[in-house]
C-alpha cells in the first residue's frame, strides 16, 4: 500500500484552510459591509428626525408666540368693539337731537338763536355728517369684529393642546386654517370649498391644522398668477377600511414626474432659497402617517396637482362613520 505523499497532504491542508479563511473573511466583510449601510442609514434618519424635532419645536415656540400675541391683542380690541358700541348710541342720542331742533326750529324764541344753529350746522357740514357717520361706524365695528375672528383663528391654529387626541370636526379645521392662511391666497388663488358633512375623529387639531396650511400655501406658491383652489371632503372605503378624505386640489405648475417621488423627503425642495426650508410636506407626511392615516399625490405638470389625505374613521361610538 503506498502512503500518501507528505507534501501533498501538506499542501491540501493548507489549501482548505486557506478557502475556510477566504470565505469567513468574506462573510465577515459582506457582514462589516452591511452594518455600515445599515449605519449610514440610521444616522442619516436620526439627522433627519433631528431637523424634524428643530421645526417642531420651532413651531411649538411660535405657536406659544402667536398665542401670547392673540391674547394680548383680544384685550384692546374687546373694549374697543364695548366702546364702538356704546358710542354708536352715543351718536344717535345727538342726531336724534340735532333732527328735533331742526324740525322744531320755528317754534324757538329767539330766531337769532335759530340762525346762529342753522349757520353753524352749514359750517361744520352736518348733514353730510350725518349720512356719514352711521356708516362709518358700522365699518369701524365690522374691521375690529374681522380683526377679533383672525387673532381667534390664530389663537386656535397655533394652541397646541394636550398630547391626548380630540374629538374634531375636520371640516372646521379646514375653515380655521383657511382664515389664518387667507392673507397668503386672497391674491392668487379662488377657493372652492365642497365640504361633506362629517362625523367628528380623533386627532391633534393644532398639527392637523399645520398639515392644511403647508398643503394651501404650497398651493399658492405652485401658481404663477390666479388659480383654482378645490378642497373637498368626503369618506371612502379603501382595503376594507373607512377613511375621511381631504382633497386639496390646484391647478398650479404640477409637479414633474422625476421628483414627485421625492417630495415628502426631508428638506427636498424646488423653491428658491429663502422660501422654503423642503420639510413642510415631510412633517405633514409625518403627522397623517403619526394619525394612521396616509398622503397620496397625482401630478400633471403645468396642469396641477392633487393631494389627497386619509385619516382613519377613529370615530365616537354614536357618530357612525
Amino acid at each position: 500500500m503506498n502512503k500518501p505523499d507528505p507534501y501533498k497532504v501538506a499542501y491540501e491542508r493548507e489549501r482548505k484552510a486557506r478557502l475556510l479563511a477566504e470565505r469567513l473573511l468574506n462573510e465577515k466583510t459582506r457582514s462589516l459591509y452591511d452594518n455600515y449601510i445599515k449605519l449610514e442609514l440610521t444616522v442619516k434618519e436620526l439627522k433627519s428626525t433631528q431637523q424634524q424635532l428643530i421645526q417642531s419645536e420651532k413651531m411649538a415656540s411660535i405657536g406659544q408666540l402667536a398665542a401670547g400675541v392673540a391674547h394680548e391683542i383680544n384685550n384692546p380690541i374687546g373694549y374697543s368693539i364695548s366702546n364702538l358700541a356704546m358710542l354708536s348710541e352715543y351718536v344717535d342720542s345727538l342726531l336724534r337731537l340735532d333732527d328735533f331742533i331742526i324740525t322744531n326750529m320755528a317754534s324757538l324764541p329767539s330766531n337769532d338763536i335759530a340762525k346762529a344753529y342753522q349757520q353753524l350746522r352749514q359750517e361744520e357740514d352736518i348733514d353730510y355728517i350725518n349720512g356719514d357717520i352711521k356708516p362709518m361706524l358700522a365699518e369701524t365695528d365690522k374691521g375690529l369684529n374681522r380683526v377679533k375672528e383672525i387673532v381667534s383663528n390664530l389663537n386656535k391654529v397655533s394652541h397646541s393642546g394636550s398630547f391626548e387626541k380630540e374629538l374634531c370636526d375636520i371640516n372646521e379645521l379646514i375653515e380655521q386654517s383657511l382664515k389664518v392662511a387667507w392673507n397668503e391666497l386672497k391674491y392668487c388663488l379662488t377657493v372652492n370649498k365642497n365640504l361633506t358633512q362629517l362625523p367628528k375623529v380623533y386627532c391633534h387639531p393644532g398639527e392637523m391644522n399645520q398639515v392644511f396650511l403647508n398643503m394651501f400655501i404650497n398651493a399658492a406658491h405652485a401658481t404663477k398668477d390666479i388659480g383654482v383652489l378645490d378642497i373637498t371632503t368626503g369618506i371612502k372605503q379603501e382595503e376594507g377600511k373607512q377613511y375621511l378624505t381631504i382633497e386639496i386640489s390646484d391647478d398650479g405648475d404640477g409637479i414633474p414626474v422625476n421628483i414627485i417621488n421625492k417630495i415628502f423627503d426631508p428638506f427636498f425642495t424646488t423653491k428658491p432659497v429663502g422660501i422654503g426650508t423642503g420639510l413642510g410636506l415631510s412633517i405633514s407626511f409625518g403627522i397623517i402617517k403619526k394619525h394612521e392615516g396616509k398622503i397620496k399625490v397625482t401630478s400633471d405638470e403645468n396642469q396641477g396637482t392633487t393631494f389627497t389625505i386619509y385619516l382613519p374613521c377613529n370615530v365616537a361610538f354614536n357618530e357612525p362613520c
